[in-house]
């Protein structure tokens, strides 16, 4: 599984809030070429001083088949990149932070998003029937007779039927 793209961000299921900061979680947006994982970043404080390790778990795991369209959008202040899946899930996510509110990463994300969505379900179809998508010739015999014909004709020579 190769990784496509990751990035810090904020993310949650179904639409932003007005105090999005504190509604949405914080992590790492993971895109491969199969999924989109949102990975929750939690800080543990080891010690009394305050030194933190980072803590990664994996909130949200979105196959990219499933995913039907990423947009971005802007809500409130901020922009956002919404993904609708094919069960009828809604996720937003947002590169926004202190400084931005996160336009052309949102552009950026809902951009490659969409491409390897694209990608991953092109792979998908053309390894499930490939038998499907060959072009077959017509047959060069008469249905009737057996007789071999050329398809310029529009009789068979043998026994008359009109082709």
């Amino acid at each position: 599984m190769a990784l496509v793209y990751s990035t810090e961000g904020y993310f949650c299921e179904g639409e932003v809030v007005k105090d999005w900061k504190f509604e949405m979680e914080f992590g790492r947006i993971i895109l491969s070429e199969l999924e989109l994982s949102l990975v929750k970043k939690s800080n543990i404080n080891l010690t009394e001083i305050g030194s933190s390790v980072d803590n990664f778990k994996e909130d949200f795991v979105i196959p990219l088949t499933q995913i039907i369209k990423a947009y971005s959008t802007k809500i409130q202040k901020i922009y956002v990149v919404v993904i609708e899946t094919r069960d009828g899930h809604s996720f937003s996510l947002t590169t926004a932070n202190e400084r931005s509110i996160g336009r052309q990463g949102s552009i950026n994300l809902s951009e490659i998003i969409n491409s390897t969505t694209l990608l991953a379900n092109k792979t998908s179809k053309n390894t499930q029937n490939v038998d499907d998508y060959k072009v077959k010739p017509p047959s060069n015999k008469c249905t009737k007779c057996g007789e071999e014909i050329s398809y310029s004709w529009k009789f068979c020579k043998n026994c008359g039927r009109e082709l």
